[in-house]
C-alpha cells in the first residue's frame, strides 16, 4: 500500500538534510504537490506555486514550500508561505512572510482570528508551536531561547528570522499533528476548500481551536477554586449562562443567598442601616441587617455562598464602605467596626464558611470597571459562550448562526471588542418546555430578535 504523500512529507521533515531527496528540486517540488492534490484536489492549485531549493551546501539556507501564485518562480516573492527548512537531524516547519513584503496577504497578517488561532493552535499543541507577538513587526526576530530548541538552521534564521512568524521544530512522528495543523490553517486562510476526508479532519479541529478561544472552565473546577479563594466573579458576555452556573455551584457547596446589584443599591441595603419602623404611633428607627450580615449569619451553621449577581452595577466602592477590607482570603480574622451595634457589637468578620460569588456583564460598556483594590481581592474566571448547548438542540439554523457569529467575532474584533460576542443563550429555545415540534420557530424568532438587540445580522 502507498504511503500516503503527506506522511512522506513528515518523513522527508524528520530527516532534515539527510533526507535522500536533498538536492533534488524536481523531488521536493513533486512531493509537494502531491500533498496538495491529496488533500485539496486541483480547484485551487492555480492559487500556489511550488518552491524548491534544497542545496546541500554548508552555508546554503535550503528551504521548499508553498508561496502564493503571482510572484517570480526565484528570488525575493511576497505574502504569506508553508516552508519547509531541513536542518541537521530534523527540519523546521515555519509560516513566513516573504522578504518583497506581505502583499495581498497584508488582511490575512493584520487579522486578530489568524493571530488566535494561531495561538490556539499553540496552546493545543502544549507549547510545541512558537508563534510571534505581533504578525507585522518587521524589526524583532525569533528568539534565541526558541531557537535553540529548533534543528540546527543557522543559515535560514539568519536571513528569514525577521519574517517567520509560526514554527514547530520537527525531528520525530510527535510534530506530525502540529505540522498538519500549521499547514492546513496556512491553506484555510487563503480560502482553500478540502477534500472530504481532510474537510472531515479540519471542521473537527476547528471546533478545538473554537473551544480554545473561547474556552470553558468546568463547574467543578469553579467550584474548587471557590472553596479556595472564598471570593469568585464569573465575568463574560450576556447569554453565556454565568448566573445559573452561580447557583449550581453554590447549591453544590452547601446554602446560598441570591442577590442582585443595581445602581441604586446602597451601603444600607447590603452591609448595614438604619430602618424606620413606627412603635405605639411614634416613628423610631432599627438596625437592620444588609445582604452581607445575613449571609454572613447562614455560614455560622455550614458552608454558605452569596451570589451577587450583576456585582458591576452597583456603585461598588459605596455599596462595600469599609467590609471591602473583609474580602482577603488569606487574611481570615481581619475586624472591621461598623457604624451601627449589630448583636451587641460594632465589630465584623466574616465567617470562615462564607463565600461571594458575583457574576459580571462585560459587554455592558455602560457600566463602570472593577477598581484594582476589588480586583485583587476577588479570583476573575472568564465564562465564554458555550457551543454543546446549542450543538443537543439539534437545530441546524442556530448551529450555523451560532459558529457564524463566533467566527466573526474571532476574526474581525480586537480583544476588549470580543468581549461583546453574543452567548449561546440568544440560539437555544427559549420555552423549552413547549411543543417540541415548535422549537425551530422559537430559536428563529430568537435569533431575530438578538441580532437586531445586539446588531449581529443574520438571515432568518
Amino acid at each position: 500500500m502507498k504511503t500516503p504523500a503527506f506522511d512522506q512529507l513528515v518523513a522527508a521533515l524528520c530527516a532534515g538534510r539527510k533526507w535522500e531527496g536533498m538536492g533534488d528540486g524536481d523531488r521536493a517540488r513533486k512531493l509537494l504537490e502531491d500533498v496538495y492534490l491529496e488533500r485539496y484536489g486541483k480547484r485551487h492549485w492555480d492559487s500556489y506555486m511550488v518552491r524548491a531549493n534544497l542545496q546541500t551546501k554548508e552555508n546554503a539556507a535550503p528551504y521548499a514550500g508553498w508561496i502564493l501564485a503571482g510572484n517570480e518562480t526565484s528570488g525575493p516573492y511576497e505574502g504569506t508561505s508553508f516552508v519547509w527548512f531541513p536542518g541537521e537531524s530534523g527540519s523546521v516547519a515555519v509560516l513566513v512572510i516573504g522578504t518583497q513584503g506581505f502583499g495581498a496577504d497584508a488582511h490575512i497578517l493584520a487579522r486578530p482570528g489568524h493571530r488566535r488561532r494561531l495561538a490556539a493552535l499553540a496552546r493545543l499543541h502544549g507549547g510545541k508551536l512558537w508563534v510571534k507577538a505581533d504578525f507585522l513587526d518587521r524589526t524583532s526576530r525569533v528568539p534565541d531561547v526558541v531557537t535553540a530548541g529548533w534543528p540546527e538552521i543557522k543559515r535560514a534564521t539568519e536571513t528569514y528570522g525577521d519574517v517567520i512568524y509560526a514554527a514547530v521544530a520537527v525531528t520525530d512522528a510527535n510534530a506530525r499533528g502540529v505540522v498538519e495543523d500549521l499547514m492546513g490553517l496556512f491553506f484555510h486562510e487563503h480560502g482553500t476548500e478540502t477534500l472530504k476526508d481532510e474537510k472531515k479532519r479540519w471542521a473537527e479541529r476547528e471546533d478545538q481551536i473554537r473551544a480554545a478561544i473561547f474556552p470553558r472552565t468546568p463547574e467543578a473546577d469553579i467550584a474548587e477554586l471557590l472553596r479556595e479563594r472564598r471570593f469568585v466573579v464569573l465575568e463574560g458576555p450576556p447569554g453565556t449562562g454565568k448566573t445559573r452556573a452561580a447557583e449550581r455551584i453554590a447549591d453544590s457547596l452547601g446554602s446560598r443567598t441570591v442577590v442582585q446589584f443595581h445602581p441604586a443599591r446602597t451601603y444600607e441595603d447590603f452591609v448595614v442601616g438604619l430602618a424606620p419602623r413606627t412603635v405605639g404611633g411614634q416613628l423610631s428607627f432599627e438596625v437592620r441587617r444588609g445582604d452581607l450580615l445575613v449571609a454572613n449569619e447562614r455560614a455560622r451553621s455550614g458552608r454558605h455562598t452569596l451570589v451577587i449577581d450583576e456585582i458591576n452595577r452597583g456603585d461598588l466602592s459605596r455599596v462595600l464602605g469599609e467590609a471591602v477590607y473583609l474580602f482577603e482570603p488569606g487574611s481570615p480574622k481581619r475586624t472591621v467596626r461598623l457604624p451601627h451595634e449589630v448583636d451587641g457589637t460594632h465589630e465584623l468578620r466574616l465567617e470562615p464558611n462564607l463565600m461571594v460569588l458575583g457574576t459580571r456583564n462585560t459587554a455592558d460598556r455602560s457600566i463602570a470597571a472593577i477598581d484594582i483594590a476589588l480586583r485583587r481581592r476577588f479570583a476573575f474566571l472568564a465564562v465564554w459562550p458555550d457551543r454543546a448547548p446549542v450543538v443537543a438542540e439539534g437545530d441546524a439554523l442556530a448551529l450555523a448562526c451560532f459558529d457564524d457569529t463566533l467566527n466573526t467575532f474571532t476574526d474581525a474584533c480586537d480583544d476588549d471588542a470580543l468581549r461583546l460576542v453574543p452567548g449561546h443563550a440568544y440560539f437555544l429555545d427559549p420555552r423549552p418546555e413547549r411543543e417540541p415540534s415548535e422549537r425551530g420557530a422559537r430559536i428563529r424568532r430568537q435569533i431575530g430578535r438578538a441580532s437586531c438587540r445586539e446588531r449581529v445580522c443574520y438571515v432568518v
